[in-house]
């Protein structure tokens, strides 16, 4: 009696998978802990291209370098570009409106961003 007894009170054990406990790890729109994602490049300027922060700029993918044009004149290109970056370009059909978020100069750089 004893041991089946135990047996048949005892709640049994049913080994699933918990899928709210799936749901609380999988990034949402409006959850606190979205990944990071990388939203801006340096690029490398062509000749003396004159360009200024704030200028609105295209972005293409070619390859696995990301071009920056001015209408239809290459400004910049960003051969090591982020991850995070060319898959965002990618996801877009290739082609993004970026933006000059700064330049630099005196190593003739700038840095890109997506606009959204």
């Amino acid at each position: 009696m004893g041991l089946d007894f135990i047996r048949t009170a005892a709640p049994g054990f049913n080994r699933v998978l918990d899928r709210r406990l799936v749901e609380l790890h999988s990034p949402k729109l409006f959850s606190l802990n979205m990944p990071i994602v990388s939203r801006t490049a340096r690029a490398d300027l062509y000749g003396d291209a004159d360009v200024t922060p704030g200028e609105k700029v295209l972005l293409r993918v070619v390859k696995d370098k990301v071009i920056v044009q001015r209408l239809n004149t290459i400004i910049a290109a960003c051969p090591n570009a982020p991850a995070e970056f060319v898959a965002h370009l990618r996801a877009g059909a290739g082609i993004a409106e970026g933006e000059i978020v700064s330049v630099q100069p005196i190593s003739q750089t700038l840095e890109i961003g997506i606009c959204e």
